[in-house]
């Protein structure tokens, strides 16, 4: 379905906890060709912790967009029980999650695209464009008119 590469793209663009300079995150795929499952592992910077880092992750799914979903979900209720100012937090996370899941699922699944808004609210500065479905910009990737290595 998806390349471990959509993958780990898909998830870093759904995370919306802690910005990604402190936090990371692992995908993995395994199992047979005809049934894989999917895998995600958000790591948090937390002081107090152990190793300093916290994990949230979901493990043996077999949709790439349900791990993701659960795996933000983890982070959302640890979020939630942590303090009540990191409830509305931990709400916008799996908001966000959720409309880059479904801006994803609309793409791969080939249907007609949603109407366009009129205008992104983030452009990128240095080429201008607004984000797409996964939040990528005009920076971010070859446009597959363009060589590879170009």
């Amino acid at each position: 379905m998806l390349s471990h590469f959509q993958f780990a793209e898909l998830a870093a663009a759904a995370w919306c906890g802690p910005a990604l300079h402190t936090a990371g995150v692992h995908v993995s795929i395994s199992g047979p060709v005809s049934r894989p499952q999917f895998g995600v592992h958000y790591f948090v910077a937390q002081a107090g912790t152990e190793y300093g880092w916290a994990g949230y992750f979901s493990c043996g799914v077999s949709c790439p967009f349900a791990a993701i979903a659960a795996a933000v979900a983890s982070y959302a209720q640890a979020a939630q029980e942590q303090a009540a100012g990191l409830a509305l937090l931990a709400e916008a996370a799996q908001g966000h999650a959720a409309r880059v899941l479904s801006a994803a699922e609309q793409a791969f699944s080939g249907a007609p695209a949603l109407p366009e808004e009129a205008a992104s609210e983030i452009v990128c500065v240095v080429c201008q464009e607004g984000r797409d479905a996964l939040g990528q910009c005009g920076c971010c990737y070859v446009r597959a008119s363009e060589p590879a290595y170009a």
